[in-house]
């Protein structure tokens, strides 16, 4: 027994010899190299040429058949002192046995009872497969593989001949010029009936084989070809390591060194664990992992098993293209129809979206005008409200009494002669005359009364108009009686105070108060809806309407005496008032919303919003915050065009329900055609010289537009609600399809996998395979 050494010389037998030569010989063999200058003998149909080396027993030379003219190797035998012929003669009967088998060294003729004994078998010019790895280290996988399942099939040739090799090792794997392997060196080979031991190579041969007691088996070969696998793909043998070398070494006896030999292999944790490489599939680690098995009744009974296996995983592979295919090409399939389904389902989308936008659109355009008709209609029925309170004949009465009593006129005449609004605030003795005058307090009462009517339940349930105050202003421009809603302190009462410069009173445009002349104004002359004011009481926006008061018609139908003026909130509004939310506080879906008009930096101010009233109802105000829409996009959408709104009261506080995108038509309001002389007079901006005044004068119908605008808003996402169900839905049943198929393609691949799998414990012959034990060798057919 030999520890693996690399050849001298590649077409040279292996020289690694299981049996023990002896100082002697091994001196004779010295000689006999140094001397060998001629062969020892002539060959008949052999031209011996040249000398390639001496063994344990005699000499190897390179010659040429005569007759075919191919090279072969001789080996004489010429020592036969200390040669057991019995073992010789039986390498030599072995090896024309198998010289049958392409993946066995060729005996080509045998001169057993010539001087000195010979035989010819070919010449292997490519060296051994030790050689090879010591160059190459280790070899590919796929090489690997290829070069194991060759030296099985010698194996299994030369056992199903009933010769066991009981010593492969790389040393003895010699290789052709093109690389194929052949086994060679049947020195230590046995008949699978023979009882007596053989010694193979360390690391090399199966631990039950390191026993000088042990019976030959097929069993050895198969951890022999499976630790030259490991060899040939990790680059050395399995368990060899330095250290249990030198345990080997210190073991003394040659049973010692088996046993120590035997006992570590058996403790080491299996070599297959430790070998990492990619490429090692797992039907190759299992196969690997079976023929190293320490437990000879858990390893291959034979090479037929092992080259079963091999066979089974190359058809796997052969048909792992094939699955992966399987696999790969349904889910490819299944991808192309899924981005096809998904551009299919997008243009769907984008047409209905399209559409329904389209319809939405159209649909809020007519909203938006119905809202703006409405609402003038109902300006219109404001209009013949403060009409008639200003026709009434016991208004008119009070009216008369209050501006005839002298001390009135006088108070009035006093606040009247200052020169500007800002400067009649001094006048508080003339003030304290207006709000004491018990005549005054009776047209208030007066006042109050009639506006009971319009903010009471009872009264609104009567009058469907909704009144904030009343209030009547003299030809100066001086507020002498008012009714308010709610009770208001004497500072806040506005009664006494010269309101000059605002449009209800002269129906051309709101002045600065502290430069207005009140003698340059005029009060109006017709009905009239002043532009939209700021309470600051409340902070809620509101408007007025104002209507002259003639006491003297017949004798002087163009003298003003008072003007009767009505302010109503913007909420107030019938149209506003429908504005609904939705469940949780949630804006509903589609709502009207006021806008101011005017040009300057108020256009585009909300006026009146669902979420004012909301605020207001819970005590909170939004006065001190101003929500404009853009001016550019006011332009928009007065003229039709389809954009992406969104709410500016979404900025607020507790706004997010007004969140997102809208959908939202504009529409101006304006006054209809009514045979009375209703005029509304405005001006595009403020702060115009008062020079100008008597140009923005319009009588009789001249101009009939105001300064608001209706916006009617529809949420986006209702009007796309049932497109996003349907993508939804669509989706759904898509990922439901997808999954279906997937689940269907895997559950067939299993099944084909399991068939597959199912196959591989088939036999070749078709019959199914048994456990063996180790010496069940009925198997191998002995010839």
């Amino acid at each position: 027994m030999t520890e693996p050494s690399p050849s001298k010389n590649p077409e040279s037998p292996e020289p690694d010899q299981t049996e023990d030569q002896g100082a002697l010989g091994q001196a004779a063999a010295r000689r006999l190299s140094m001397q060998a200058t001629m062969p020892p003998a002539e060959v008949p149909g052999v031209r011996v040429e040249r000398f390639l080396g001496a063994g344990a027993f005699g000499q190897v030379w390179i010659g040429r058949d005569l007759n075919t003219g191919r090279g072969v190797a001789v080996k004489f035998y010429l020592h036969r002192s200390g040669v057991n012929w019995s073992l010789l003669s039986r390498e030599v009967k072995n090896l024309v046995q198998l010289s049958a088998n392409r993946h066995v060294v060729q005996v080509l003729e045998v001169g057993w009872d010539a001087d000195p004994p010979y035989y010819v078998m070919e010449l292997v010019e490519g060296g051994s497969l030790e050689d090879m790895l010591l160059r190459r280290g280790r070899l590919p996988v796929g090489e690997a593989v290829e070069m194991f399942q060759k030296i099985c099939v010698g194996l299994n040739h030369c056992h199903g001949k009933g010769v066991l090799h009981c010593d492969i090792k790389p040393a003895n794997i010699l290789l052709a010029a093109d690389n194929e392997p052949r086994l060679a060196d049947f020195g230590q080979s046995r008949m699978s009936h023979d009882q007596t031991p053989a010694m193979g190579t360390l690391f090399y041969m199966a631990p039950e084989q390191a026993d000088l007691n042990s019976t030959p088996d097929s069993r050895w070969d198969v951890y022999a070809a499976g630790a030259l696998l490991y060899r040939m793909l990790s680059g050395n043998a399995p368990h060899r390591d330095q250290s249990l070398l030198s345990q080997l070494d210190t073991a003394g006896s040659l049973p010692g060194r088996l046993a120590r030999y035997r006992d570590a292999i058996a403790a080491a944790p299996s070599a297959v664990d430790s070998l990492s490489r990619r490429g090692i599939d797992r039907p190759l680690r299992r196969i690997l992992e079976r023929t190293l098995q320490v437990d000879p009744k858990k390893r291959y009974a034979n090479m037929q098993q092992v080259l079963g296996d091999l066979k089974r995983r190359e058809d796997q592979q052969h048909r792992r293209p094939l699955m992966l295919l399987g696999i790969v090409g349904p889910i490819l399939l299944l991808i192309a129809t899924c981005v096809f389904a998904i551009r299919s389902i997008n243009r769907a989308t984008e047409a209905a979206t399209t559409a329904l936008r389209t319809e939405a659109f159209g649909s809020n355009q007519l909203a938006a005008q119905f809202a703006a008709q409405t609402l003038e209609t109902e300006i219109e029925r404001y209009f013949h409200l403060t009409e008639d309170e200003a026709e009434r004949d016991s208004f008119i009465k009070l009216l008369r009494e209050t501006l005839e009593d002298p001390v009135m006129a006088d108070a009035l005449q006093e606040v009247a002669s200052s020169e500007t609004p800002t400067a009649s605030l001094s006048k508080t003795e003339a003030r304290d005359l207006i709000l004491d005058s018990p005549v005054r307090q009776k047209l208030n009462s007066y006042l109050d009364r009639r506006l009971q009517i319009y903010t009471s339940e009872k009264g609104l349930s009567t009058h469907r108009q909704r009144l904030a105050s009343l209030f009547v202003v003299d030809s100066a421009g001086t507020i002498f009686s008012i009714a308010y809603g709610k009770p208001v302190a004497r500072e806040q009462n506005s009664a006494g105070r010269n309101y000059a410069y605002r449009a209800y009173f002269n129906g051309q445009r709101d002045y600065s108060p502290d430069k207005l002349d009140i003698r340059s104004v005029s009060p109006l002359q017709t009905t009239h809806l002043s532009p939209a004011f700021q309470s600051t009481a409340t902070g809620l926006w509101k408007v007025a309407i104002s209507t002259p008061v003639r006491l003297n018609p017949d004798t002087a139908p163009d003298q003003v005496d008072a003007v009767f003026v009505a302010t109503i909130n913007l909420g107030d509004f019938e149209l506003l008032r429908e504005n609904k939310t939705g469940p949780k506080g949630r804006s509903g879906s589609q709502v009207a919303v006021l806008v101011e008009a005017r040009q300057g930096p108020l256009r585009g101010t909300v006026l009146q919003h669902p979420l004012m009233d909301e605020q207001q109802r819970h005590g909170v105000t939004l006065s001190e915050q101003r929500f404009q829409v853009a001016p550019d996009l006011i332009d928009q959408l007065l003229e039709g065009g389809d954009v992406d709104y969104r709410d500016p009261m979404a900025l607020a506080p507790c706004g997010q329900s007004y969140a997102g995108q809208w959908i939202a038509a504009m529409q101006p309001v304006s006054l209809p055609a009514a045979p009375s002389q209703t005029v509304v007079n405005q001006d595009d901006s403020d702060g115009m010289d008062l020079d100008d005044e008597q140009d923005d004068l319009h009588l009789h119908d001249s101009s009939r537009s105001t300064d608001l605008l209706v916006l009617v808003q529809y949420r986006l996402s209702e009007v796309l609600g049932p497109v996003g169900q349907l993508r939804r839905s669509l989706f759904r049943e898509g990922l439901a399809a997808i999954a279906s198929i997937l689940m269907v393609t895997f559950a067939l691949w299993w099944v084909v996998r399991r068939i597959g799998e199912d196959d591989t414990r088939i036999s070749p012959n078709g019959s199914e395979e048994s456990e063996k034990t180790p010496n069940d060798v009925e198997t191998m057919t002995v010839a």
